[in-house]
């Protein structure tokens, strides 16, 4: 019976932190947006082909492909790296490399 509970306990750890992981993301990416003036039009979790951020990011920051609008209308697509190199998610921190 304590076996059962061990590994249900676990089961609820880990979709507590994959929750917690896309929806801390997510938020990250809707307050860049807000922060900048921008409507996301689009946006693509990316977990390998992460752009300009391939080789430069850690576990624990999430990349997206987004496309954004801004009040006038116009549209802009690109790459934002959500989380610190060293807090990952734990820090506000986003970065755009926008698409040429």
């Amino acid at each position: 019976m304590e076996g059962v509970f061990a590994v249900a306990a676990i089961a609820v750890l880990i979709g507590l932190s994959f929750w917690w992981h896309f929806a801390r993301s997510s938020s990250l990416l809707y307050r860049w947006a807000e922060k900048n003036g921008y409507h996301i039009v689009r946006k693509e979790y990316r977990t390998f082909f992460r752009g300009p951020f391939f080789w430069n990011s850690t576990k624990g920051q999430t990349v997206y492909y987004v496309v954004v609008e801004d009040s006038a209308g116009n549209r802009r697509s690109g790459y934002v790296r959500c989380g610190g190199w060293w807090l990952g998610l734990m820090s506000d921190h986003a970065e755009v490399r926008w698409d040429d």
